[in-house]
């Protein structure tokens, strides 16, 4: 079965327990987060995406 793949959008508080919580699910992976911040880096290291990265 393949695993539930998941994004957070928002790397606050909440985003970043969301964050913790799926790395303690084996049927779940984290794939990215989305972040109005620049530059960020998660504890994780999956990729994250601003409002430039969107296509137009």
């Amino acid at each position: 079965m393949s695993k539930i793949r998941i994004g957070i959008v928002g790397y606050g508080n909440l985003g970043r327990g969301v964050e913790a919580s799926v790395k303690l699910q084996p049927d779940m992976e984290l794939v990215g987060v989305f972040s109005r911040r620049k530059g960020l880096e998660t504890v994780s290291g999956v990729p994250t995406y601003t409002m430039e990265d969107l296509p137009n």
